[in-house]
C-alpha cells in the first residue's frame, strides 16, 4: 500500500508538516467581482433594446466580491461560510476559472476538480453505465481513465443492480450517489466542494464523509463552501467568513464560526427590535440565552456544540464541564479503570518522563485515551479509527483542548502494513482485539510498529486446555489456549461495534502465550486498581503489556 500522506506535507518522522511550511496552491489577491444590472425589471430583450436606444435604461453597480485576499496551502481543508448572497458561489467560480474577476489576481497550482452540482450533464434516457462515461468526459477524464475507475465508481455508488437501467428509472438518491461517485473517483491536487456532502441516505452520507476524510489524509487540498458550520468545525483547518462579498473574519475555524454566529444573533436581535419587541422581553431573552450558554470568556466556543449531545465517553472539557455519556456512571467506570491501568503501566515504562513518548492508539473510537495520553504530556499521539464519524468527533475534542501533540487519522487497521505508519514507542490496542476476525495479524502488526511496548486491553473468552487428537488417536498435540468465534453481524451497522460480521475473542492464557510466541521479550498482566470496573475484578477483561 502506498503512503497515505503526501510526501510534501510530512516531516521526516512521518508527522504532518506545519501548515506554514507547505506551499500555497490557491492564492487570491484583492479579488473583486462587479456586475452592472438594470435598475428596473425588463421582461424581454426587445423591450431592453428599445429602451436602450432611447437612453431609458439605467444601470447600477453590484459588487459580488470586494478585495478578497487569502491563500490555501497544500493539504489544507479551507472552509468558506456566509449567508445566501454573501459571494460564496461567486468565489468558487473565480477559483475554478469559470468567472474572470473584475480586479485582482487568482493563482491556482495543480490539477483541480470541482464537486459542485452533482450529476450535471447526466442524460435521463441513457443508462447509468453510459452516463458514467458521459459525465466522466465532461469532467475531463479520458475513456481509458473511466475504464480504470468504472468498477470503483459503481461499487461506491452501490448500483451494480441498476447500472444498465435508464437514469430516468433511478430515484433522486440513486442519481446523486452516482454523481458523487463519478465526481470523486479521481484524486486531483485540489477539490472544490459546494454544498454537496449531505447527499443520499444516512449510510451514503457516512461513505461521503469517509471519502472526504480519506482525501484530507492523503494530503489533498480542499476548498469547502457550505452553510453547515458543524461540518466546517469538524473538517476544516482554517476558514473565512464572507459578509456581503467582503472578508468578515479569516483565520482559525473556531474564531470564524463564533464571529459568524455572533453576527447572525445580532442581526436577528435587530430584526426583533424593529418588529416592536419590548425591551423587557428582549432583556429576559438575552439573560436566558446567557444562562443557557457557557461563559465565552471561560469556555472554548466549541464547548456548547459538544455539550448539546451524548458521547460514548465522559470527556472533561477545559472549562470544567463534562460531556453527557451514553452509559450510566456504573458502566462508564470501565473507561476510568482502563485509563488508570494504562497510566500506571506507561508511567513505569517511561520512568515518569512522558515527554519523549510517541504513542499510537489503534481503534481510538472518539479519541478518549489518545486525548488522555496527549494531556499527560506525550511527545506525539496518533489515533486511528476506521469510522470517519469517530475521527470527526475525536478531532473536535482535540480542537477544544488545542493539543498540538495529538492528531487523528481515518485509517482501517486491517488494511495497513508496517510500512504505512512510522514506528511508535507504544502501540495501544484498547478494546479492539475481540472486535477483529484476525486478532493474530493485528498483534503481529502492532509488534512490528512498537519500539518499546504493546498494550492490549480485551474481553476474555473461556479457556480450553489439555490435548487433542492430531491425525490419529495415538498422536496428540498440546492445546495452548482457545479463541471463541462470535457472530457480530448485528454490530456491523452500529457506530461502535465490530467492522466484520464475525470476530475471534481470545482466552487469557491464549493471549499471553501468543504474544510470547510473536516475539515479545516479556508479557505482563496489569493488575486492576482498587475500585476497578467489575469485569476487571472478576477476570472477564484483562490488560496485558508486551515489551519489545
Amino acid at each position: 500500500m502506498n503512503s497515505l500522506i503526501a510526501s510534501d506535507t510530512t516531516s521526516d518522522n512521518g508527522a504532518l508538516a506545519p501548515m506554514a511550511e507547505r506551499e500555497a496552491l490557491i492564492r487570491l489577491d484583492q479579488v473583486a467581482v462587479e456586475y452592472r444590472a438594470p435598475r428596473e425589471r425588463i421582461r424581454t430583450f426587445k423591450e431592453y433594446a428599445i429602451r436602450l436606444l432611447k437612453g431609458g435604461v439605467k444601470h447600477e453597480e453590484f459588487r459580488a466580491l470586494s478585495d478578497v485576499s487569502f491563500e490555501v496551502r497544500r493539504g489544507e481543508v479551507f472552509g468558506v461560510i456566509g449567508r445566501n448572497g454573501a459571494g460564496k458561489s461567486t468565489l468558487l467560480k473565480v477559483v475554478s476559472r469559470v468567472l474572470k474577476p473584475t480586479r485582482g489576481r487568482v493563482w491556482v497550482k495543480g490539477r483541480m476538480a470541482p464537486l459542485l452540482e452533482l450529476g450535471a450533464g447526466f442524460h435521463p434516457e441513457l443508462s447509468g453505465r453510459e452516463n458514467i462515461y458521459l459525465n466522466g468526459t465532461l469532467l475531463g477524464y479520458t475513456r481509458a481513465e473511466v475504464d480504470a475507475l468504472f468498477d470503483e465508481i459503481v461499487d461506491f455508488a452501490d448500483l451494480w443492480d441498476f447500472i444498465d437501467a435508464p437514469l430516468r428509472t433511478y430515484s433522486t438518491g440513486m442519481g446523486v450517489r452516482l454523481g458523487f461517485s463519478v465526481a470523486t473517483a479521481s484524486r486531483p491536487d485540489i477539490l472544490l466542494v459546494d454544498e454537496v456532502l449531505s447527499v443520499g441516505d444516512e449510510r451514503f452520507q457516512e461513505k461521503c464523509a469517509a471519502r472526504m476524510t480519506e482525501f484530507r489524509q492523503a494530503g489533498m487540498t480542499i476548498l469547502l463552501v457550505t452553510h453547515d458550520t458543524r461540518l466546517v468545525l469538524n473538517m476544516c483547518d482554517r476558514a473565512v467568513w464572507l459578509n456581503q462579498g467582503e472578508v468578515g473574519v479569516l483565520g482559525a475555524v473556531d474564531e470564524v464560526v463564533e464571529a459568524y454566529h455572533n453576527a447572525n444573533m445580532e442581526s436577528a436581535s435587530r430584526r426583533r427590535s424593529r418588529s416592536g419587541a419590548s425591551s423587557a422581553k428582549s432583556a429576559r431573552s438575552a439573560k436566558s440565552g446567557k444562562e443557557d450558554k457557557l461563559d465565552a470568556k471561560q469556555a472554548h466556543p466549541l464547548e456548547n456544540l459538544v455539550l448539546e449531545r451524548q458521547w460514548f465517553y465522559r470527556f472533561d472539557l477545559p472549562s470544567g464541564a463534562q460531556t453527557d455519556s451514553l452509559f450510566s456512571p456504573e458502566v462508564a467506570l470501565i473507561h476510568d479503570t482502563r485509563w488508570r491501568m494504562l497510566q500506571n503501566s506507561l508511567n513505569i515504562l517511561c520512568k515518569g518522563d512522558w515527554s519523549q513518548l510517541r504513542c499510537l492508539d489503534v481503534g481510538c473510537n472518539q479519541g478518549y485515551f489518545a486525548l488522555q495520553l496527549a494531556r499527560q504530556g506525550c511527545r506525539q499521539v496518533v489515533g486511528l479509527d476506521a469510522r470517519a464519524v469517530h475521527i470527526s468527533d475525536a478531532d473536535l475534542i482535540r480542537r477544544i483542548w488545542g493539543l498540538e501533540n495529538l492528531q487523528f487519522r481515518h485509517l482501517d487497521w486491517l488494511k495497513l502494513s508496517a510500512k504505512d505508519l512510522p514506528p511508535s514507542d507504544v502501540v495501544l490496542l484498547n478494546g479492539l482485539l475481540y472486535q477483529l476476525e484476525n486478532p493474530i495479524g493485528a498483534l503481529r502488526l502492532a509488534h512490528q510498529l512498537a519500539k518499546k511496548a504493546v498494550v492490549v486491553e480485551t474481553q476474555l473468552a473461556p479457556e480450553l486446555d489439555g490435548e487433542m487428537d492430531w491425525g490419529a488417536a495415538d498422536n496428540k498435540i498440546e492445546i495452548q489456549g482457545s479463541f471463541v468465534l462470535l457472530d457480530r453481524s448485528a454490530d456491523v451497522e452500529t457506530p461502535f461495534g465490530s467492522l466484520t460480521p464475525f470476530s475471534l475473542c481470545p482466552g487469557r492464557q491464549t493471549l499471553v502465550w501468543l504474544m510470547q510466541r510473536l516475539g515479545f521479550k516479556r508479557v505482563e498482566i496489569v493488575p486492576p486498581p482498587p475500585g476497578a470496573y467489575e469485569q476487571f475484578q472478576s477476570g472477564k477483561r484483562v490488560m496485558v503489556i508486551g515489551y519489545v
